[in-house]
């Protein structure tokens, strides 16, 4: 069922994606000082877009390798814990009676 619903909204992503195309196709011209580019005002768009998800994943990078660094260390003192517990069952108890 997830998989139907990611693919339909893929779709019409990529469908309103290429109905703001075929509206904004004119050319628009970006000078550099070394000379200029032509391209589509939609390439322009995509572009910005692009970038914007690039420096967003890379801006969120440091905590997310932290978070993974830190899950790793909880990890390992879990299963410290578990096998301390489980040390624990074995010995057997004394009754004082």
């Amino acid at each position: 069922m997830t998989r139907i619903l990611k693919f339909g909204f893929v779709l019409l992503v990529l469908l309103v994606g290429l109905a703001f195309h075929l509206r904004n196709d004119q050319l628009v011209e970006l000078d550099f000082y070394l000379g200029s580019i032509s391209l589509p005002f939609s390439f322009y768009v995509i572009a910005a877009l692009c970038v914007g998800a690039l420096l967003g994943g890379l801006s969120m990078l440091p905590r997310l390798l932290g978070l993974k660094r830190e899950n790793a260390r909880l990890q390992k003192h879990l299963r410290v814990n578990e096998k301390e517990l489980d040390n624990l069952r074995v010995i057997p108890v004394k009754d004082t009676h």
